[in-house]
């Protein structure tokens, strides 16, 4: 069998972790090389430190290669998976902060409004580059991305055209586990249909395993019945506003609060949020920006001195994995996989949006791609509430493309957060005098 070369773009990321567990014990990973690759010298070394304690259990030779450069990575590369980011944390203090001088108010911006366009557009141009060494180095390989604004980045990805690409998140499957415990299951006893942009999707059917027949009716009264959905929790991803959209729209958006916030300007008034118990990310994101400690050293604390949430119970269980190396088992051995969505061009699967939109749909690995599955039409809410969210993705690619400032500022003044063109043209101006040497693709 062929010996693969899986390279980590970003290696100093917690999702080394899950990447290196899921090499452990399919015969397909025997003799592999995982080639670990980060800027930071430190957090490199920190992952390969790990990476060698998690390889000792592997049932099978696994190699490794640890370099700051990505280039020699490339060579000879079969999948390259990537979470990597410049700054993650000091840059999305200053993407909430810029649009709040102009009187926009976002709690989170990594996706959505505009804290989600600048945070896509300087990836975009990071990426620009990434993708132009793969086709240079490695252009047969598959890029499976982890780093968000994941919608955003993969139809950039798409209109690239270069060079194969996957988007992976563990919202509706991480999500799914984590809910079916606070309702009294175990991780993956629910199986569920959805279909959105990715941190939104929206909830077609439910069922338990083994059984034929949705269980949507008797989930929805759960829901609405549980404390878990009626006020907060600490380390547990608040649900309360996921309740009033269900209540308000009909259907369930899957992605707690904190996510499907960043599409919704129809969230709580500014005033209202010290009394729901909400604040804007701006000073968690600060302070993380200042912690000395590394996130694999937080993840490794896990259970120990670390304040553990109560959900999930049991953070390894293998319901969790993020599972990139299942599609790359697929792929190499022709052995089709089910996944309850995954970050892929349309192609069907949501009746009214476009074919080629980028969304979070159920799909299968099989013959060599992966294959979205029809899932239905949404309803007219759900479906503006995407569809917005699709058009302006693709005007954010388009502006990076062509390095339109133009195209950026129509980006905002579409914004569902932004309320008039004076408040576009200031915080596109801002944000571009704040970013301009990351943001590479402008003129």
């Amino acid at each position: 069998m062929k010996k693969l070369n899986i390279v980590m773009l970003g290696a100093g990321s917690g999702f080394v972790i899950s990447i290196a567990r899921e090499l452990l014990h399919d015969p397909v990973f025997a003799d592999a090389e995982f080639r670990l690759v980060d800027t930071d010298p430190a957090r490199l070394a920190s992952a390969e430190k790990v990476v060698r304690e998690i390889f000792e259990k592997a049932e099978h030779p696994l190699r490794i290669m640890s370099t700051t450069d990505r280039v020699k990575a490339f060579d000879g590369a079969d999948y390259v998976v990537s979470s990597c980011e410049k700054d993650r944390y000091a840059n999305w203090t200053k993407d909430l902060e810029i649009p709040t001088r102009y009187g926009v108010h976002q709690i989170k911006g990594e996706n959505g409004g505009p804290g989600g366009l600048i945070h896509g557009l300087r990836n975009i141009s990071m990426y620009r580059k990434i993708l132009d060494d793969m086709v240079k180095y490695c252009p047969e390989a598959r890029l499976m991305n982890f780093t968000n604004p994941m919608s955003i980045l993969c139809t950039f990805f798409r209109s690239y055209g270069k060079i194969k690409c996957l988007g992976f998140c563990h919202q509706v499957h991480g999500s799914f586990g984590l809910i079916a415990e606070e309702l009294g299951y175990q991780p993956g006893e629910f199986e569920v249909i959805s279909a959105g942009v990715n941190h939104l999707n929206w909830l077609f059917d439910i069922r338990r395993k083994g059984t034929g027949k949705s269980c949507m009716k008797e989930f929805l009264e759960m829901v609405n019945g549980s404390e878990y959905w009626k006020k907060r929790f600490k380390n547990i991803p608040p649900q309360v506003f996921t309740l009033e959209v269900l209540k308000t729209f009909g259907m369930y958006p899957i992605g707690y609060d904190d996510h499907i916030i960043e599409y919704m300007q129809f969230f709580y008034e500014k005033e209202e949020w010290e009394t729901q118990g909400c604040e804007a990310l701006t000073e968690m994101y600060r302070k993380m920006a200042q912690k000395k400690e590394h996130v694999l050293e937080i993840t490794r604390l896990l259970g120990k001195d670390y304040d553990k949430p109560p959900f999930p119970v049991n953070p390894d269980h293998p319901y969790y994995a993020e599972n990139p190396c299942g599609v790359i088992k697929a792929f190499e051995t022709n052995t089709p996989l089910y996944f309850d969505a995954i970050v892929t061009p349309n192609c069907g699967a949501v009746d009214n949006l476009p074919k080629e939109a980028v969304l979070d749909v159920p799909a299968v690995a099989i013959g060599g791609e992966v294959r979205p599955i029809h899932v239905g039409a949404l309803p007219p809410g759900p479906l503006e509430i995407c569809r917005r969210q699709v058009a302006l993705h693709e005007m954010i690619v388009q502006a990076a493309n062509e390095g339109s400032h133009s195209l950026a500022e129509q980006v905002l003044c579409l914004d569902p957060y932004v309320n008039s063109i004076t408040q576009a043209r200031a915080i596109w101006k801002d944000y571009y005098e704040t970013y301009k040497d990351d943001l590479t693709d402008f003129r």
